[in-house]
């Protein structure tokens, strides 16, 4: 009896771990077709690797001591230098080479993730968490852009399980690593100062300041550059917002300027909004970061706090592309991990299915800069974005109501 009962406790998580890995093995198969492309705003209009292009180039750059910020390409190289010298041994390689060398190492992070997701996670719960690593579409559009935010995803992932073992050196190493790949980590700055990990926050911003500083040096003009491109509007007139941008900013420039008769492919800053427009957006992104704050004023545990911030660089920040979902994924597993909430499970399964993109875009399947968006109204645009945003923003809506219940009320 005994036995038979350990034997249904297996099967449970290695059916799901099954499931996930055919929907994973999908995943890959369709790397070298077109059967998924169309789903996808990024995938439709952008050849395969086409991100990673930019890491490539800007490792070039580094090797042969160029400027890396001077690279053309997508929205050019957005990071830090460190990521350059990851860039550069990809640089070695033939394109092609590298960019499946890319592959192979998003491959070994996600399989680390499962391997930790099976250790961590428990009784029945374990099975769903490891499908919510495998079958998940934005995770297909990071493999397919040749990203690297699984890759920071994936030490966020280890970060929280660093600070909910109470291990602070491997979280302090996470959040290096996590800022060093993806300089949108800093985000989560408020809730390790609230969680008092003053030496996660420490070794994480000197990290980011030492690899730093020689290059800015070495380069003056590169620091205003890498500002420009993370902090200000788009280097390029027409690409504030697009079909590509499913972010809550990206959502409201474009509806802000539909209503306003402004064409998109004349939007550089958000000075080329009316002034109502751009109201609306700052009084939303000022309520949303104070409602952040107060939340984390009040909030204890880890967890809610992490994932409070990472969800709020969905709704604040002004470049937000469908594979940056893969941030959600390790806020999903770890707070089904440790609540086995159904209510996780039907906003996973809303973010892990791609948009209604498809049954919107023009000329589909044509590479090139294509941005379906200017052809759309208002409600398209809304309805676009919903099936993420409205997902997102409840999750972020219950972490925050989770957080503020985390204070004692007075008697």
């Amino acid at each position: 009896m005994y036995f038979c009962r350990g034997v249904h406790r297996f099967r449970g998580p290695v059916l799901y771990l099954v499931a996930g890995l055919l929907i994973h093995a999908f995943f890959l198969a369709a790397l070298g077709t077109d059967l998924l492309r169309p789903l996808f705003n990024d995938a439709s209009h952008t050849r395969r690797g086409f991100d990673f292009g930019v890491f490539y180039l800007a490792g070039q750059a580094l090797a042969e001591g160029r400027d890396i910020y001077s690279v053309s390409g997508a929205f050019g190289f957005r990071y830090l230098p460190a990521f350059a010298l990851v860039a550069s041994l990809f640089a070695h390689f033939q394109p092609l080479t590298a960019y499946l060398l890319h592959l192979c190492c998003t491959e070994l992070f996600l399989a680390a993730n499962l391997y930790l997701t099976w250790r961590w996670v428990e009784g029945p719960r374990r099975g769903l968490a490891l499908f919510m690593w495998l079958a998940y579409s934005p995770y297909f559009l990071e493999l397919y852009m040749g990203q690297v935010s699984f890759w920071a995803a994936s030490l966020l992932f280890w970060l929280i399980i660093g600070l909910h073992n109470a291990r602070q050196w491997t979280a302090s190493f996470c959040w290096v690593g996590a800022l060093l790949v993806k300089p949108n980590a800093l985000i989560l700055a408020p809730a390790l100062l609230k969680l008092r990990a003053r030496r996660v926050l420490v070794l994480g911003l000197l990290a980011g300041l030492f690899t730093s500083l020689p290059y800015f040096l070495l380069h003056p003009d590169s620091l205003a550059a890498f500002f420009a491109a993370n902090i200000h509007g788009s280097p390029v007139q027409g690409t504030l917002t697009h079909a590509g941008n499913l972010g809550l900013q990206g959502g409201l420039v474009s509806v802000a300027a539909q209503l306003a008769g402004r064409p998109l492919a004349e939007l550089t800053t958000l000075a080329d909004l009316p002034l109502v427009g751009r109201a609306v957006i700052y009084c939303s992104q000022a309520a949303i970061l104070v409602a952040a704050l107060v939340a984390t004023w009040r909030g204890r545990d880890a967890l809610p706090l992490v994932a409070l911030w990472m969800c709020t660089f969905f709704l604040v920040y002004k470049d937000v592309w469908e594979h940056h979902y893969v941030f959600v994924q390790p806020v999903l597993v770890g707070l089904y991990a440790l609540s086995g909430s159904p209510k996780l499970l039907c906003i996973f399964a809303f973010i892990a299915l791609p948009t209604p993109f498809v049954l919107f875009d023009i000329e589909p399947g044509v590479y090139g800069p294509i941005d379906p968006e200017r052809t759309w109204g208002p409600v398209v645009s809304i309805v676009y974005r919903s099936t993420k945003l409205i997902p997102l923003g409840c999750l972020w809506y219950g972490l925050y109501r989770t957080c503020l219940a985390a204070a004692p009320t007075k008697s």
